[in-house]
């Protein structure tokens, strides 16, 4: 069963893929930042962003496994090793 909290750790974990995947977005010269154009500073800056987007989603991920009861992930485990 899909959970709103799956949902927000999808969005956190697609949010950097699809702005550095929009390339046309930030394929450009200027604005420049102390001599480095805006296309190499703009991926740098998503460096340290999708860092913490990831850290919270996975912050998100472990409170939702701790919560789960202790059946649920024996039977998860379980499905695990029959495949």
């Amino acid at each position: 069963m899909v959970k709103p909290v799956h949902i927000v750790i999808a969005i956190l974990l697609l949010i950097p893929l699809i702005a550095l995947l929009d390339i046309p977005s930030y394929n450009s010269v200027k604005p420049s930042l102390g001599g480095i154009s805006f296309f190499y500073w703009y991926q740098l800056l998503w460096m340290p962003i999708a860092a913490i987007l990831y850290y919270i989603a996975s912050v998100l991920w472990n409170n939702l496994e701790k919560d789960e009861p202790v059946a649920n992930a024996k039977q998860r485990r379980s499905r695990v090793k029959r495949k």
